[in-house]
């Protein structure tokens, strides 16, 4: 039985899996390279950026799935066979290792993931799926966190219910808003197969999270001033810190410090007037 997929000669709305990713901060990073006369420089480090890192969300040319990027916004659209687990699946592993990517360069992304009527091609993206996937990504996803919508937890739990287990490793994890969201850093645990031994894997698996741990500094650093902004690296730091202690308890040196965390009043000195 041949797989469905969009019909570049015959568009019509096919029932697919939709993410929408948004890059954070984005547009500020394109007004204060311009004002410094670089923005041709950080065109073409977002444009090496996205072309060697998209290759993970469709891989080969056997797979349906299909990309549209414009500029820091990205559509990924997978049409849905039978029953659609299969599409699922590789939705989120191929999402959470491009969300992943990006973060080790210190562009951290939110989106959002909806199953509905759809349609892509070279010029058009088109459907309900994508209104509410752009719904999640932008008005409810709010921190760097990809986020799934009613229609897509529906599927996963049909998913559990049948399999009695979680998808692809423990992928998703349940937001203290309630939101179901991406755990990109599960993508570490994919290095095994360009590893020789169980050691040099730990020793990869360390190394990945020592440099999320440092691009997540810079940020908090870099944002301390600007309240609304910090807060959304606060909260990634925090996931951060949860997965190195459920994953790697004994490795203190990978959490992020709390002091990075917090936001103290201090009293008024000479200084201040």
């Amino acid at each position: 039985m041949d797989k469905i997929r969009y019909d570049e000669n015959s568009p019509k709305l096919i029932n697919s899996i939709v993410c929408a990713i948004d890059i954070l901060g984005f547009s500020q990073m394109i007004l204060d390279s311009c004002q410094n006369d670089l923005g041709n420089k950080l065109l073409n480090e977002i444009n090496h950026l996205i072309e060697k890192n998209k290759k993970c969300i469709v891989p080969n040319k056997f797979s349906q799935g299909k990309i549209k990027i414009f500029t820091d916004n990205m559509v990924v659209a997978y049409p849905i066979n039978q029953d659609g687990e299969a599409e699922l699946n590789e939705v989120l592993g191929n999402v959470a290792e491009y969300q992943f990517n990006l973060a080790l360069e210190g562009l951290f992304v939110r989106g959002g993931i909806s199953i509905g009527k759809f349609y892509i091609n070279d010029d058009i993206v088109f459907g309900p799926a994508l209104l509410d996937a752009h719904f999640q990504e932008s008005q409810i996803a709010c921190y760097p966190r990809i986020v799934l919508d009613d229609k897509t937890v529906g599927q996963l739990q049909k998913y559990i219910q049948n399999y009695n287990r979680m998808p692809d490793d423990h992928i998703i994890l349940i937001d203290t808003d309630g939101k179901w969201f991406i755990s990109y850093l599960n993508t570490i645990f994919k290095y095994y197969k360009v590893c020789n031994n169980e050691y040099e894997f730990d020793i990869v698996q360390i190394k990945l999270l020592e440099k999320h741990k440092e691009k997540l500094e810079e940020m908090l650093l870099k944002h301390q001033e600007n309240i609304f902004v910090w807060d959304k690296y606060v909260w990634t730091a925090n996931y951060h810190n949860f997965f190195c202690d459920l994953y790697f308890p004994k490795e203190k040196g990978l959490k992020i410090s709390k002091h990075l965390l917090l936001s103290w009043p201090r009293q008024i000195s000479n200084g201040d007037y």
